[in-house]
C-alpha cells in the first residue's frame, strides 16, 4: 500500500520547531505552550484550524508557509488548546483501493501525557471533532494518515 505522509511544525515561544514526520517525532516541546501549527500532506489535502485558549476558534487554513500569516499556518500567537484537521482523500485513491483515508491526530497538554486520538472531525465512538481541552494551552501534537475507521 503506498504510504501517504505528513509533515507539520509548530510554534512556541515565539520560534518555529523542526519538520516531524509522521509520528517519528513529537511537535513541539514539554512545557512549551503551542500557540501555531503548520500542516502538509504529500498527496491529497487537508484542511486544519486551532482554537486559541480563552478565544474561539480561528478560520480553516489549507497552506503550509509559515511566512503566509493568512492562509500559511493556523495560529494567532496565542496558546492553542484545541485543533481540527480534515484529510481529503483524493477520489483516484477511492476507486484504486475502495476506502478513504482519515488523519488521526492527538494532543497533549502542557506537561501533561498525550490525549485519546482523534480522526479527522468525527464525532462518533467517544470522539470531540477536534483534539484537545478549551482552557487547557498543548505543548505536543502528532499524526498521521490511516484508513477511515468510520
Amino acid at each position: 500500500m503506498p504510504i501517504i505522509s505528513v509533515v507539520y511544525r509548530v510554534r512556541s515561544k515565539g520560534k518555529w520547531s523542526n519538520e516531524v514526520k509522521n509520528l517519528n517525532k513529537i511537535a513541539g516541546t514539554k512545557g512549551q505552550p503551542i500557540t501555531d501549527v503548520a500542516i502538509k500532506v504529500s498527496y491529497g489535502s487537508c484542511k486544519y484550524r486551532v482554537h486559541v485558549k480563552g478565544g474561539n476558534w480561528l478560520p480553516w487554513v489549507t497552506g503550509y508557509n509559515i511566512n503566509d500569516y493568512n492562509n500559511g499556518y493556523a495560529g494567532n500567537g496565542k496558546e492553542i488548546d484545541a485543533i481540527q484537521i480534515y484529510y481529503y482523500t483524493p477520489s483516484i485513491w477511492v476507486k484504486l483501493f475502495g476506502y478513504y483515508l482519515a488523519i488521526k491526530y492527538r494532543v497533549s497538554p502542557v506537561n501533561k501525557s498525550f490525549y485519546d486520538y482523534q480522526y479527522d472531525t468525527q464525532t462518533t465512538n467517544g470522539q470531540d471533532g477536534y483534539a484537545g481541552s478549551f482552557g487547557k494551552s498543548i505543548d505536543g501534537l502528532q499524526m498521521v494518515i490511516v484508513r477511515n475507521p468510520a
